[in-house]
C-alpha cells in the first residue's frame, strides 16, 4: 500500500520531492491558498486542523516551512492534536551509511551527508547543501541551498545557515543563530543573533 501524507505548507519543491518518492499526497494545510493547488486539494488552514482528525488522524504530516521557529511551533501544535510525522529524503541525496537523520526531517535533492553525521529531528536540508564528516546539526535547524558544513562542526537547535554559507571545521554554533547567505564562519558563535560577512560577524 502506498504511503500517504498531508503536507503542511503548499510548496512546489516539496510537492515534487514527495511525488518522486511515490508518496500519495492527500492534500495540503495552507493559510493562504484555497481550493486546488497543483492538482491537490487545500484541506484547511492550520487553525482548522482539529477538524482533520476524524478522517486523517492516521495520515502522517510533512512540515515544510524554512523558518526553524515556525517548524517547531507547528510540530508541537500538530503533535498535541495527535498527528504523526513523516521524514522525506530525496533519492538523489548521498547519505553515508554511518549518518543518522532525525524524525520529521526533509533532505532535498543533491544533498551530501558524510560519515558519522548526526542530523537532529525536524531539520531541513535544502538542495545541494554539504554536511561533512562528524558534524552535528541540531533539531529544527535549516541548512539552505549549497551551504557547506565542514568536518566536526556542531550547529545548535533552531539555527538557519544561509545559502552558500561556509562553516569552517571544528566550529561550534549555539542555538538560535542565523548565518547570512555567503557568510564564512571562522570562529565559534556563542551568542544568538544574525551573522553576516567574511569572516562572519554579528549584525
Amino acid at each position: 500500500m502506498k504511503i500517504k501524507t498531508i503536507i503542511i505548507g503548499a510548496f512546489i519543491e516539496i510537492i515534487e520531492l514527495v511525488e518522486e518518492l511515490d508518496i500519495k499526497i492527500v492534500g495540503f494545510v495552507d493559510n493562504e491558498k484555497q481550493g486546488i493547488f497543483n492538482n491537490y486539494p487545500i484541506l484547511c488552514r492550520d487553525s482548522d486542523a482539529p477538524y482533520l482528525l476524524s478522517n486523517y488522524k492516521m495520515v502522517p504530516l510533512i512540515l515544510t516551512p524554512d523558518k526553524p521557529s515556525v517548524r517547531k511551533k507547528l510540530q508541537i501544535y500538530y503533535k498535541n492534536l495527535g498527528f504523526s510525522f513523516l521524514s522525506v529524503v530525496s533519492k538523489s541525496a548521498k547519505i553515508s551509511k554511518s549518518a543518522k537523520i532525525g524524525a520529521g526531517s526533509i533532505v532535498q535533492h543533491a544533498v551530501n551527508i558524510s560519515s558519522e553525521v548526526n542530523i537532529g529531528k525536524f531539520t531541513k536540508l535544502n538542495t545541494g547543501c554539504n554536511v561533512m564528516h562528524n558534524s552535528i546539526i541540531g533539531d529544527y535547524s535549516t541548512i539552505a541551498p549549497n551551504a557547506v558544513i565542514l568536518g566536526y562542526v556542531k550547529i545548535g537547535k533552531y539555527c538557519y545557515i544561509g545559502s552558500n554559507a561556509t562553516i569552517l571545521p571544528n566550529i561550534e554554533i549555539c542555538d538560535n543563530v542565523n548565518v547570512g547567505a555567503g557568510a564564512v564562519v571562522t570562529k565559534n558563535i556563542i551568542k544568538q543573533g544574525t551573522y553576516i560577512g567574511i569572516p562572519a560577524i554579528i549584525k
